[in-house]
């Protein structure tokens, strides 16, 4: 027999904390804020570096180039760790590359109304034009995609009853749930960036950094069951998985905007 007792719906609650897709709480002015403070900041850095480039002391500007054309890098953020390679083909334009990947998991990842044991992956190469307002200068405006293999795998099992579109149920009743959330596999990308400082007189090797966002879209998931019990009111538990589906889905919905931070340490040639 099941043991699915309807009750009265009762205040749903909410936890919201993703640390593995940068995920903050959905109260986030203050994240908000703090983000818009920061790309305020970084731009403010790398035009303060800009006019440094200009005035600087420490190398002959006759011998020395406007610039270096090829720039690698190792860099880490919000996107995870990795590295990048760019070509600046012209006084003002470039391209650039790079691949970035991080995994971690998580125990107690709450979603809508079940928490959930969860392995976070972020791997992602951007692909961008980089314009560079000067020619003596290494700020530039970033404009690209974003190839984008993020998501959350996880499942559910063994929770305390749940109430669900009305419904109490139990674990046993809905056996494993296993949750797949992806994000949009080409995102369109925007950012700023540029060097803080250079640790040689010749300026090759240099600390950067970049601010941006990433557009992922609606987020590909899927919510489903095994295991589950073998009685009757399967009707009502796939009712009930439904709208928590629509639930999960909302909740998802809310990281359509990726913050792109990064610290990079340069090398150009």
């Amino acid at each position: 027999m099941t043991r699915i007792r309807s009750q009265s719906s009762k205040p749903e609650q909410e936890l919201t904390r993703n640390p593995a897709l940068g995920i903050r709480d959905h109260r986030c002015p203050s994240v908000l804020s703090l983000y818009a403070a920061s790309l305020i900041l970084c731009a403010a850095a790398t035009l303060n570096t800009s006019a440094a480039e200009a005035t600087d002391k420490l190398a002959d500007p006759s011998s020395r180039p406007a610039y270096e054309p090829w720039t690698v890098g190792a860099e880490f953020g919000s996107t995870g760790i990795g590295g990048f390679g760019s070509w600046r083909f012209s006084d003002h334009l470039g391209v650039r590359t790079g691949f970035d990947y991080f995994q971690w998991t998580e125990s107690n990842l709450s979603i809508a109304d079940f928490r959930y044991s969860v392995k976070a992956r972020l791997m992602s190469e951007p692909l961008t034009l980089d314009i560079y307002p000067w020619q003596k200068h290494s700020f530039h405006v970033s404009v690209g995609v974003m190839f984008n293999q993020n998501q959350i795998t996880g499942n559910s099992i063994g929770f305390g009853p749940v109430d669900v579109a009305g419904h109490t149920i139990e674990a046993s009743d809905v056996g494993v749930l296993n949750l797949r959330i992806q994000q949009q596999p080409v995102d369109p990308y925007l950012s700023i960036g540029g060097n803080f400082l250079y640790f040689d007189r010749a300026h090759q090797w240099a600390l950067g950094g970049e601010l941006g966002v990433a557009y992922t879209g609606t987020p590909i998931m899927s919510l489903t069951s095994s295991g589950r019990f073998s009685g009757g009111g399967h009707d009502v538990i796939d009712a009930a998985l439904g709208q928590e589906k629509a639930k999960a889905q909302d909740w998802a919905n809310k990281f359509a905007w990726f913050p792109v931070i990064k610290l990079m340490v340069t090398y150009s040639f």
